[in-house]
């Protein structure tokens, strides 16, 4: 929720441009004007994607049973998780990914004509994959790429192990149990399931087509590609969702809720009704000819 948060105050963009792409927000927020300081809000979407992703693969390892990992101060221990990789992922993007002179007037004529704004006026960083002189990789923005990469893959990885882990004690566990019990346990691995599909859509696969298309070097590619930045945001709620859907409990609970709140509606609705005919009972009356 947080990291939704930050998106509507940051409100960050993306461009792909051939061997380019350009991150980039249209105002600089919280007042910071600097060519270095105006990028900082920027960085910090990027802390909070990152936590995010870890957030995520913490929480595919506590379903694993870790659980004497996560009382008392121990549990400070995933607090610095997060921060590790959201630290790496923002101060990767923010030292590799600066704009310079090469980059700018790169992508300055394509920024010009999709969105009518000078590149060197707006907070922006840069990914250039190739110099467009001799052709040569630039190799400080193919790092940027590989930090991106590597955060992702990473926790990715976790996601899948724990996942299979956690598949593979079940079936050995719910023999023994009754048969409510493993329904209970059927029904959490599929929300798990489905916990691992949801950010693979939402999260990783459209980091992933961003960061790699620069590689490609297309020439038909100028694309605003932000629109992509928007999924990340539908992960908290997608996640919810999927438990609500999937666990009898949580779904046969949040029926009861809306129905009580229709319930409440219509009575508003009705007792509406009752007192406008009360204060003007003429109002209903039928119009004599």
């Amino acid at each position: 929720m947080v990291f939704a948060t930050v998106e509507i105050m940051v409100y960050p963009n993306v461009h792909n441009y051939k061997a380019g792409l350009l991150f980039f927000s249209f105002e600089e927020s919280w007042g910071l004007h600097g060519p270095y300081s105006r990028n900082f809000p920027l960085a910090g979407y990027t802390f909070f994607h990152s936590a995010t992703m870890a957030l995520l693969s913490v929480h595919f390892i506590y379903s694993t049973n870790k659980l004497s990992y996560f009382k008392g101060p121990q549990c400070l221990i995933w607090f610095a998780y997060c921060t590790f990789f959201g630290l790496q992922y923002a101060l990767g993007t923010y030292f590799t990914l600066q704009r310079d002179s090469i980059s700018d007037e790169y992508l300055r004529e394509d920024v010009l004509l999709r969105y009518n704004v000078n590149l060197t006026e707006i907070p922006a960083m840069t990914i250039l994959a190739y110099d467009p002189t001799d052709g040569s990789i630039r190799w400080r923005n193919i790092f940027g790429i590989l930090n991106i990469c590597a955060i992702c893959n990473f926790q990715y990885g976790i996601m899948i192990y724990c996942g299979w882990a956690m598949h593979a004690k079940m079936e050995d566990k719910i023999k023994n149990f009754s048969e409510t019990l493993r329904k209970h346990h059927k029904q959490f691995f599929k929300t798990l399931v489905l916990q691992i599909t949801a950010p693979t859509i939402i999260l990783f696969i459209p980091i992933t087509i961003i960061i790699f298309l620069p590689l490609f070097n297309l020439d038909v590619i100028s694309v605003p590609s932000g629109v992509m930045l928007c999924s990340f945001t539908l992960y908290p709620a997608s996640d919810s969702l999927i438990v609500m859907y999937v666990v009898s409990e949580y779904r046969n609970t949040a029926k009861r809720l809306i129905r009580k709140g229709l319930k409440i509606q219509n009575s508003q609705q009705t007792s509406s009704k009752v007192y406008a005919t009360t204060v003007n009972p003429t109002s209903t009356a039928p119009l004599n000819g």
